[in-house]
């Protein structure tokens, strides 16, 4: 198993679990051995959805504090590689559902040259690592232990 890149962009279905309490540990350790980033287009996302989508606004708190430590990037800042990374995901394999939502995650780990922490398959084939969070938690306690 490779061991993670040093900067991990984060998806925000990851920041939605662990402000539910389902990997705000996984989170931190993470953030122990690499860097963190994500976009304010995720920010948004999650936020939206815990207020929104889960009738959860007091979760909101709890989300900025869990992203105290990022380094958020401003879509705007990765503008020029959008369009790129509109047509890798509406040709990807994994999804084949053509959405190009998540553009923006894969323009920031092609700018940062990072791996992308998510749930999602869309990235497949975008020439970037994905972790889930399990696979992601024994690469790293591997790293550690090398």
């Amino acid at each position: 198993m490779l061991a993670p890149s040093k900067t991990l962009v984060v998806d925000a279905a990851i920041l939605i679990a662990a402000v539910i309490g389902r990997g705000a540990g996984a989170l931190m350790e993470a953030g122990e051995d690499t860097s963190l980033v994500t976009t304010d287009r995720v920010l948004e996302e999650a936020a939206g959805r815990l207020e929104l989508g889960m009738g959860r606004p007091d979760l909101l708190e709890k989300l900025t504090a869990l992203t105290s430590t990022f380094t958020v990037v401003p879509v705007s800042r990765i503008a020029h590689h959008l369009p790129a990374g509109e047509l890798c995901l509406r040709e990807a394999v994994a999804s084949r559902n053509g959405s190009t939502r998540d553009a923006h995650v894969l323009a920031l780990a092609w700018e940062a040259d990072a791996d992308i922490w998510t749930t999602d398959r869309n990235f497949a084939g975008a020439g970037v690592a994905t972790w889930s969070t399990p696979n992601l938690m024994r690469a790293l306690i591997k790293a550690q232990a090398a």
